[in-house]
C-alpha cells in the first residue's frame, strides 16, 4: 500500500492488558476463565468489553472508576467476577454477538447502570480504505483507547482463529521493512500481533465483515 504520513502516531506506546494470576500475567481476559461452558463458547464480546471497561476505569480514574469497582491491580479472581457482571449487559445470542452496534449500545448499558457515560466511536463502513481504518485505530491510540475489532468471516486461512470473534487492539505499528500495519490485539487472554494489511485489504468486501469500537 502507499506509504501514510504519520508523524503524530508513528510511535504509540503500546497499550498494557496485564491481569495476573500468582506469578504469571496474562493479556487481557479469557472467555474460557468464564464458570459456566455456555459462557465459554460465546464469551470474546463480553471479554473485550470486560477488557476495556477494565482498562478505562484504572487508567482514567477520575472519569471511569466506577466501571470497575475492585482496588489495585487487577488479578484474575477479581477480573473473572467483573466478566461475568459485563455479561448481563453484553449479551451474545444464538450465534454470539454479531453486531457492532448491539455490542456498542450493550456496553454503554452497562456503564449507565454504573452512573458512566461513554460515547461510542464505531467504524462499520465496509467500504472504507485501509488509510480510514488505520486513522481511526490510531486516532484511539493516540489518546490511549483501546480499540474492540470483530472479525466475523475472512478467506485468509492463517486468520481462521479470528474468525467469528472479539478482540482488543492495543497497539498499531508500521514496519519499515515491508511497509506492512500490525495490530497488537488480546485474544485468549494472550498477546498476538496481526498483519492488519492482509487482514483489512484480503476480505471480500461483499461478505467478510470487519468492525471497529472503542469508547471515550
Amino acid at each position: 500500500m502507499e506509504n501514510i504520513n504519520m508523524p503524530s502516531y508513528a510511535h504509540l506506546e503500546e497499550i498494557q492488558l496485564s491481569i495476573f494470576e500468582s506469578e504469571t500475567a496474562h493479556y487481557g481476559g479469557n472467555q474460557y476463565w468464564f464458570p459456566k461452558k455456555l459462557h465459554q463458547l460465546s464469551g470474546c464480546g463480553p471479554v473485550a468489553a470486560a477488557n476495556i471497561t477494565a482498562y478505562l476505569s484504572q487508567a482514567f480514574p477520575d472519569r471511569f472508576k466506577a466501571l470497575y469497582p475492585y482496588e489495585g491491580i487487577i488479578n484474575k479472581k477479581d477480573f473473572v467476577e467483573h466478566m461475568v457482571e459485563v455479561r448481563k449487559y453484553v449479551i451474545p445470542g444464538m450465534r454470539g454477538l454479531t453486531s457492532v452496534h448491539q455490542f456498542v449500545e450493550n456496553t454503554l448499558t452497562f456503564a449507565m447502570q454504573r452512573g458512566i457515560s461513554l460515547v461510542p466511536h464505531i467504524l462499520d463502513d465496509d467500504n472504507a480504505s485501509m488509510e480510514e481504518a488505520v486513522y481511526y485505530i490510531s486516532e484511539a491510540l493516540k489518546i490511549k483507547l483501546p480499540v474492540a475489532i470483530l472479525v466475523l468471516t475472512h478467506p485468509v486461512k492463517e486468520f481462521d482463529e479470528y474468525v467469528w470473534h472479539w478482540m482488543t487492539i492495543t497497539h498499531l505499528r508500521l514496519d519499515p521493512k515491508d511497509n506492512t500495519y500490525y495490530i497488537t490485539a488480546s485474544t485468549y487472554g494472550e498477546r498476538h500481533e496481526i498483519n492488519f494489511d492482509l487482514l483489512w485489504n484480503h476480505r471480500r468486501r461483499s461478505k467478510d465483515i470487519i468492525k471497529l469500537a472503542y469508547f471515550t
